[in-house]
């Protein structure tokens, strides 16, 4: 079950070159959340932050870049980069993602650099055995290194396209995926056809998100955060960036330097992973689904749509 804790945030004028906070000018509900049910107040909204040493972000205070692409030369996908490939996946997905990002039987790139941005391609395709039966083709792709802890942001547009499902989302090197039985799942941004002006940040755990709680408590307060959350956006195909800071104590989330989300660790001076699987590394995914329980109906005349990457970049404590 999805929690809809929102900030409703118009666009007042148009995000160009970067996200520096003086870029674009937000309405925002300025009340703090009480953590209720009966809100539909941001949690923590405010000022953006200072932008961090790389221009154009929001990474905060004390933060430090240790890895980033900024997707300027194409080799940066064979060297930072690894794809998964097939047609049977999660949630009734439709896709087939093209190992390389590359789809020999009708010559199509899924995954290109081009201009300083990384392109990831969806295309409706002949159903053949190439595409294990699928009409659609598209990219999934994983960072070869994991991190633990820090600020991860994406400067990015998402395609709009009815039926796209875009991703930036983390899961654990370990290999303990399944949040039923103690695996763990950040998704820093989703966004689906189904509900075309909400994004959507969540952190997957057992107790959470499929045992018997459905909250975040904090041990100090008793207030309780759910485990996913919106933010409405009238344009999302516009440049955005989306973060995450990510700590041992809290998960944030922010939309253009704004925090929407926050969720506490329940058991700070504890280990287990039911409550919290968020204290190991984590590798970054970046991907575009097709249709799916959550992707929703694919437009019948969809042909194309691009999800536009400028960067993902990973900060860490000094």
């Amino acid at each position: 079950m999805k929690f809809r804790y929102m900030i409703w945030v118009s666009m007042l004028a148009f995000a160009i070159a970067s996200c520096a906070p003086d870029d674009t000018t937000y309405i925002v509900n300025t009340n703090v959340s009480t953590g209720s049910d009966d809100t539909d107040d941001a949690y923590y909204p405010s000022t953006p932050p200072r932008p961090g040493q790389i221009t154009g972000g929001y990474a905060p205070e004390g933060y430090s870049l240790v890895w980033s692409d900024e997707f300027e030369q194409s080799a940066s996908l064979a060297r930072e980069w690894y794809f998964e490939s097939g047609g049977r996946w999660a949630n009734n997905e439709v896709q087939y993602y093209c190992p390389k990002g590359y789809f020999a039987a009708t010559d199509q790139r899924t995954a290109t650099v081009s201009d300083g941005t990384l392109k990831i391609t969806a295309y409706k395709v002949e159903p053949s055995e190439a595409s294990e039966g699928r009409s659609y083709i598209s990219t999934r792709m994983n960072t070869r290194r994991g991190f633990k802890y820090g600020y991860i942001e994406m400067r990015a547009r998402l395609p709009l396209a009815h039926g796209t499902w875009p991703a930036f989302w983390m899961l654990p090197t370990d290999g303990k995926f399944d949040v039923s039985n103690g695996g763990g799942e950040l998704d820093i941004m989703e966004w689906v056809g189904n509900e075309p002006d909400l994004v959507w940040f969540s952190a997957h755990s057992q107790h959470v998100t499929t045992g018997t709680a459905d909250r975040y408590t904090d041990p100090e307060t008793g207030v309780e955060y759910p485990h996913s959350t919106s933010v409405r956006v009238e344009s999302p195909g516009d440049w955005h960036c989306y973060g995450m800071e990510w700590t041992h104590e809290y998960v944030r989330a922010t939309f253009d330097g704004i925090e929407y989300f926050y969720a506490p660790n329940p058991i700070p001076f504890g280990t287990d992973v039911t409550w919290w699987p968020f204290d190991k590394e984590y590798y970054i995914k970046l991907n575009l689904a097709m249709g799916g329980s959550w992707g929703g109906e694919i437009d019948p005349d969809f042909t194309s749509a691009t999800y536009e990457i400028d960067y993902v970049r990973v900060f860490q404590k000094k």
